[in-house]
């Protein structure tokens, strides 16, 4: 054993004086190739000193010749690179210096109800924002590494917190802060169905709370210096709340909310036909359009879902044909602003509207002066309320039937006179999209479902699919030859129809995915015109002997209630025949 540790003791020095001697005759190789060159002389010399390139150039070359330096500089950095890659403080004091900046996000609750809480300042390291609507702040352009998170709210404990920014985007959850103001109690419901209404918001000042699925808004205050604080109660498409709230109150506040679109309507009670408008709840009437005196009972009111604008056919004008007979005036009611506007389009012996699309009101109209074997006495007419413009889409001696449902038009002009166009047509809204669906000429057109019409030629009849464009031979009429007169919501997702069942009016919505219908309400003297007043509430007409009034009903369930007293109108219907 003793003999086999002095081998390779032997062994080891041997190795270190061959490298001992590898390195020697390197270095003689150098100092050879440097006195092989030539001496420079001393203008050339001086020329070089300056340059400090040169000098770091020989620096390096001479560290990376030599071994023991090479593998000092190469272990040194690859030190120093681990301990920035290990120890978090060095890293992000490099990345800081390099110009590298995160950003971080944050949801601030009140902890007392768990709901978000606005415009909450919240400040990391030198950076600071507020939450939105809600509860949650962002922030961006921090430094890396170890800082304080600072909470502040009046009303509500301040929070201080050490938290370390990262790379990336720094999601620190939520965080509840603890109110330490006074606190008010509100119920937030919907005024026909009595449900509670989520996300409503609770305002005063600087002050906010939204309520929860229940509808319970908690608002924490810091201590009024008076007797009674004004709060307001917002929520989505609906009329704002003004509450004087009481300082020493605790009592929770019962808050029904009506939606925030009006409900247009006529009114004779001034003993002229005026035009008002007025919320679900009976509050703020506002009159619109007063009557002139010269209006006769065959009014038509028909307000575009879309928007508040309204277009009204009457007598209002006092104008008049060369027989005397006044003519009917359709004018355009625009509440879109904070004035009322009125615009008289046309004027004409007959005017019925037949449905808004968008911006687009079309309507039929017997030309001025036509006499009854005029060819183009009737005229199908488009009316852009934006621009003004109006466009012929359609003209004939008269309409066998015509009907609008969604964006298109369904119409069948009669043969009359010989050489007018006949057949069974289609065109969208802007009169624009033109097609024929039958060559021959349609007497009827009726609506079976909501997604079927029947029509007649002669004695024959057919039915076409409005999904599928198609039209097929049917083996006769349908059951009930009157037409169903569909309203579509606002999101077109359901539609309102009536139905006459057991000698009462039915009221039905149509769900356009399920296929299926459901009954609303029924009750006597339920009729057209029926309307959505929003996605939820449907608006109907009661007219007995009785009462003539405007009810509303919710969807979601709750009773009907009356809106006002109204003169008889008529509005969106079945299209009238007349030559």
């Amino acid at each position: 054993m003793q003999d086999q540790n002095d081998e390779d003791k032997i062994n080891l020095e041997d190795d270190i004086e061959d490298i001992e001697l590898q390195e020697n005759n390197e270095l003689l190789d150098d100092q050879d190739s440097l006195s092989s060159e030539p001496i420079e002389s001393k203008d050339n010399i001086e020329d070089n000193t300056p340059n400090s390139g040169n000098k770091i150039t020989r620096l390096i070359k001479d560290l990376w010749r030599n071994p023991k330096k090479r593998w000092g500089i190469i272990i040194g950095s690859a030190v120093i690179v681990m301990v920035v890659a290990i120890l978090p403080q060095s890293r992000y004091f490099v990345l800081n210096n390099v110009g590298v900046r995160s950003s971080a996000s944050i949801k601030v609750l009140d902890s007392s109800t768990g709901q978000p809480l606005k415009n909450v300042s919240v400040k990391i390291g030198s950076v600071e924002s507020k939450t939105g609507q809600e509860g949650v702040a962002k922030l961006d352009n921090l430094k890396l590494g170890n800082t304080k998170l600072i909470i502040h709210k009046r009303a509500f404990a301040e929070s201080t917190s050490d938290i370390t920014i990262g790379w990336g985007s720094n999601p620190l959850g939520e965080q509840n802060v603890k109110p330490v103001g006074l606190q008010y109690t509100f119920d937030i419901k919907d005024y026909l169905s009595g449900k509670p209404i989520e996300k409503a918001e609770a305002v005063s000042g600087e002050y906010s709370a939204f309520s929860d699925e229940n509808g319970k808004a908690v608002l924490t205050i810091d201590q009024p210096g008076e007797d009674t604080i004004k709060i307001t109660i917002n929520a989505d498409g609906r009329r704002s709340e003004e509450i004087n709230q009481q300082t020493e109150s605790k009592e929770a506040q019962e808050i029904l909310m009506v939606p925030a679109r009006k409900h247009i309507f006529v009114s004779k009670r001034s003993g002229k036909y005026d035009v008002y408008k007025v919320d679900l709840d009976g509050k703020n009437e506002e009159l619109l359009l007063s009557g002139t005196g010269y209006e006769t009972d065959d009014i038509s009111l028909v307000p575009n879902a879309d928007k508040d604008m309204t277009a009204l056919v009457s007598t209002r004008e006092n104008t008049r044909n060369k027989d005397g007979f006044l003519l009917s005036t359709l004018t355009l009611i625009d509440a879109t602003g904070d004035t009322v506007s009125t615009e008289p389009i046309t004027k004409s012996e007959k005017i019925q509207v037949i449905g808004w699309s968008g911006d687009q009101l079309v309507y039929v109209k017997i030309a001025d002066g036509a006499s009854a074997s005029t060819p183009g006495r009737h005229r199908l007419i488009t009316y852009n309320s934006d621009t003004g413009q109006s466009k012929e889409i359609a003209q004939s001696n008269y309409f066998n039937d015509l009907l609008m449902i969604g964006d298109d038009i369904y119409y069948a002009p009669s043969s009359a006179f010989e050489g007018s166009k006949k057949g069974f047509f289609k065109v969208n809204s802007k009169g624009e999209d033109q097609r024929v669906l039958f060559d021959n000429e349609v007497w009827n057109i009726i609506r079976t479902d909501y997604d079927t019409l029947m029509f007649s030629v002669d004695k024959d009849w057919y039915e076409y699919d409005l999904t599928s464009g198609k039209v097929l031979a049917s083996n006769g009429p349908p059951v009930s030859q009157i037409t169903r007169v569909y309203i579509d919501g606002p999101e077109k997702k359901k539609s309102l129809w009536i139905d006459q069942r057991d000698g009462k009016g039915t009221l039905l919505t149509y769900d356009t995915n399920s296929k299926e219908d459901k009954v609303i309400k029924t009750q006597s003297g339920l009729t057209y015109p029926i309307l959505w007043l929003s996605d939820k509430v449907a608006i109907y007409r009661i007219s007995t002997d009785q009462e003539s009034a405007d009810y509303a009903i919710s969807l979601d369930g709750g009773e009907a209630k009356k809106i006002r007293d109204v003169t008889k109108t008529s509005g969106i219907d079945r299209w009238y025949y007349y030559r």
